[in-house]
């Protein structure tokens, strides 16, 4: 199992940010390369809950709710449905609120094992882990801006912003 674990300061309060997070359907707002988001199911919020996250024409994801701790995180498990599938069994997301002096850490965790034993191992640290440490901090990036601007984030946007080391 390969855990990666990343987070930003947001300069907002936590409830804010998580309102903003536990909106399943809101994230096309905050992903860079989610090009449209909706649910599928009735539930919007807690276990259960569950939205697609499309990645342009040729790419969408279904994501589960699989654990809620309201106003304090989430896990979701990820299945694709459309397009190319990377070599995992599985694939979960976390995400998590801090309240961090006036603002809010905010924390995103991937989960994954990969598939084919020794060889998926190699393919984990030259392929996988790479691509999930470049889009994560992007995602959190993404979720800063969007909160603390108002401004939803695409590829175009998020090439735009610029963090200072202290606020990153």
């Amino acid at each position: 199992m390969t855990t990666l674990n990343h987070e930003i300061y947001i300069n907002a309060p936590k409830s804010q940010v998580w309102d903003v997070i536990a909106n399943l359907g809101g994230i096309v707002k905050f992903h860079p390369l989610v090009t449209n988001s909706y649910y599928v199911t009735d539930d919007k919020q807690g276990t259960g809950a569950a939205r697609v996250c499309e990645f342009g024409p040729d790419r969408s994801v279904n994501e589960t709710a699989i654990a809620w701790n309201e106003g304090e995180s989430y896990t979701l498990e990820v299945q694709f449905i459309k397009g190319q599938k990377p070599p995992v069994h599985s694939l979960h997301g976390s995400v998590s609120v801090r309240g961090h002096g006036s603002g809010t850490v905010a924390a995103m965790t991937v989960e994954y094992a990969p598939k084919f034993g020794p060889l998926g191992k190699i393919v984990d640290v030259i392929l996988l882990r790479p691509q999930f440490n470049k889009i994560v901090p992007n995602v959190l990036k993404g979720l800063k801006h969007h909160i603390e601007t108002g401004e939803s984030v695409d590829p175009q946007v998020l090439s735009q912003i610029k963090l200072s080391p202290a606020t990153s």
